[in-house]
């Protein structure tokens, strides 16, 4: 059974429009702040801690050869000047500030001063959290002309693609191109330069220079890869969330590019103007989404029945909102369900969930095992409690029979649990966001390959809450699942608490509703006993 869905292209090239526009304002006021310095050969390094006088990184040589060691270490910003170069403080013009060029979408990860307020806003409304967000603020500096170039190119295609193919196609053609370059093992010239934190010296040698050297060395150039792959299936589950229709069907495709990418790439190659390019017609796939949709509703079942002899988490409802308490003793069912399942099954012998579900795709053969022994739908479960990412340590430790990853993995879970336990479901990205964001000034501080770590592992930890929040909170309010999960992609905090404040307002109105009718109904009862007590005394009387 095919997943239809739809995408509003005319509303994503309205805000593209608005987008370009600004980028084209912001860029030609900072080409006038950096005039005469664009093509110089140390282009301007501002630190990323002020009242430093940094400038190129120590051991960047002319022809920028650097062995893969030393490109791989973290590199501090020098103190000093170094000799032979000209300093940053004889080169930075007024309108700049101490500032690290790695942007990643989050307002409180870089100086607001330095980037354009209305472009950062409109280049993650557009992009979510990910390297085109990222290019189109780092560009706006205007402190490299062919990195402006960069920018505005990839705006101009994206309108061509997205107002004569669609949305759909454009999304499918960036994983495309992520995909094959994986599988060929080349960095794509379509790949952003900011698809990590770099000084300009390495921005510069990336644009300017020539061989796969100037991408960085080896194992650079396979992690950005890797990253490139992950922030296009990013990109696509955030567009589907935001433009894609029915609600329904773009929370399923979302679901799947975060956890699944390669399903979520075919349940992408249903949109006819995909299919209309050439692209695979292999439906096969299907098979493995209508297996997922069956195990979700041998679940929903199990939980009917576990639900009538009171085999579930009890949670007071004076300590839960009423809008969030079925989802919250689902969770913690669930939880303990899959850690007491994995525990069952730790002494015998597993099929690998991957090989199972290929086996379902290509023979239709379907797994004989009871839903809690199923690896399948315990790896399928675990991702929604946990995020595909997050839960790694809980699938992977059981997988290969590693104890102490397993270990980690479930004290994970259970921390996640104490705090629905002890607030909700709702509040859970909240609490988990303030738990791991880093403190960016820190960051900032710290060797390029150290920012790298810190970034990717936030946004996958932000991926992972996305996946969280489509999974338990379907039922709360019409597509309030799907736009909560959107602004967990653009790593908007606040744009996620307004979709949550109404629901807590509501349940704080009822509460106060029901201490109202309480204290009414008491003193109808003192005014009684009163009367009472008054027709007693007169009669003794």
């Amino acid at each position: 059974m095919r997943t239809p869905f739809t995408m509003d292209s005319a509303g994503f090239l309205t805000l593209l429009d608005a987008l370009e526009r600004r980028f084209n304002n912001v860029t030609a006021a900072s080409s006038l702040s950096f005039a005469g310095i664009d093509g110089d050969l140390y282009p301007v390094v501002q630190p990323a801690r002020a009242g430093e006088e940094d400038c190129a990184d120590r051991g960047e040589s002319a022809d920028f050869a650097q062995s893969a060691g030393a490109e791989d270490s973290a590199q501090p910003e020098p103190a000093a000047p170094c000799p032979g170069a000209r300093c940053d403080s004889e080169l930075r013009s007024p309108a700049s500030t101490p500032l690290s060029c790695d942007f990643h979408g989050r307002t409180g990860a870089f100086h607001d001063e330095v980037f354009d307020p209305q472009l950062v806003e409109l280049a993650s409304s557009a992009f979510g959290s990910t390297c085109w967000a990222s290019l189109m603020c780092v560009a706006s500096l205007g402190l490299d002309a062919a990195l402006v170039e960069c920018a505005r190119q990839f705006l101009t295609h994206t309108s061509i693609i997205v107002r004569q193919k669609g949305l759909a196609v454009w999304l499918y053609d960036l994983i495309n191109d992520a995909t094959m370059a994986m599988l060929l093992g080349q960095t794509s010239p379509r790949m952003p330069v900011t698809i990590r934190p770099m000084s300009q010296v390495q921005i510069s040698r990336w644009l300017h220079g020539s061989g796969v050297k100037r991408f960085g060395s080896q194992q650079q150039r396979a992690a950005d890869r890797a990253e490139y792959g992950n922030q296009a299936h990013r990109l696509a589950a955030y567009c589907m969330l935001r433009w894609g229709a029915p609600t329904a069907s773009s929370a399923q495709i979302a679901t799947m590019l975060l956890t699944n990418p390669g399903i979520g790439m075919c349940m992408l190659r249903e949109d006819p103007n995909v299919r209309a390019q050439g692209a695979c017609t292999d439906t096969r796939y299907r098979r493995v989404v209508e297996y997922l949709r069956s195990l979700h509703a041998q679940a929903d079942l199990d939980y009917a029945r576990a639900l009538k002899i009171g085999d579930v988490p009890w949670l007071s409802p004076d300590g839960h909102a009423a809008v969030t308490i079925a989802a919250d003793r689902r969770y913690l069912y669930d939880a303990n369900r899959l850690v007491h399942a994995y525990r069952a099954l730790w002494d015998r012998a597993t099929a690998d969930p991957a090989q199972l579900l290929m086996a379902v795709e290509e023979t239709r053969t379907l797994p004989e095992e009871p839903l809690w022994e199923n690896p399948v739908y315990l790896r399928d479960l675990a991702d929604s409690l946990m995020g595909s990412v997050l839960a790694e340590d809980l699938t992977m430790g059981f997988q290969q029979r590693d104890r102490e990853r397993f270990d980690r993995g479930v004290r994970t879970l259970e921390h996640m649990g104490d705090q629905v336990r002890a607030m909700n479901v709702l509040m859970l990205p909240i609490m988990a966001i303030d738990e791991c964001e880093p403190d960016w000034n820190a960051v900032a501080a710290r060797g390029y390959k150290a920012r790298t770590t810190q970034w990717r592992a936030f946004c996958d930890r932000c991926d992972d809450l996305a996946t969280v929040v489509l999974a338990q909170l379907q039922g709360q309010g019409e597509g309030l699942h799907v736009r909560a999960a959107a602004s967990l992609l653009k790593q908007s905090l606040p744009e996620y608490c307004e979709l949550a404040l109404p629901l807590f307002e509501q349940e704080i109105e009822r509460l106060a509703g029901r201490e109202q009718g309480a204290a009414e109904a008491s003193a109808g009862v003192r005014g009684h006993e009163r009367e009472g007590g008054a027709v007693h005394v007169d009669m003794a009387a």
